[in-house]
């Protein structure tokens, strides 16, 4: 068996939903898929992504509901993945969040079916 990244012109070989769905939105620079091979054939990939995600939206208690306020924080916060090639951002709402939750899809944010985890990379 052996572990390698693939070339961009070979990730059309991986399987599953997943990495399918991602490559039509993201540049060769912003993903690498590591693959397991034994004898020529994919057994195993993973995608590895570099994204922006947007974290920590506050708005001062007494400028919530101000669209002016919202909007310079948005167009100003696209502004870095747009400066990266980025052709997406990932945002995240809380369980129960309704707000948000309709904040992301106002956005033209599609839900995920998957709960998120912060894992650490070590050595």
């Amino acid at each position: 068996m052996t572990a390698r990244l693939l070339n961009p012109d070979e990730w059309q070989r991986v399987a599953g939903e997943g990495i399918a769905a991602l490559l039509p939105y993201t540049e060769p620079q912003n993903i690498a898929i590591v693959a397991v091979e034994e004898d020529g054939e994919i057994v195993a990939s993973v995608a590895v992504l570099r994204v922006s995600h947007f974290e920590g939206l506050w708005i001062k208690p007494e400028y919530r509901g101000n669209a002016g306020v919202f909007r310079a924080l948005i167009r100003k916060a696209y502004e870095v993945p747009r400066s990266r090639g980025e052709q997406w951002v990932v945002g995240a709402a809380e369980h129960g969040d309704a707000r948000m939750h309709k904040l992301c899809g106002r956005l033209g944010g599609r839900q995920l079916p998957v709960e998120m985890f912060a894992m650490p990379v070590g050595e």
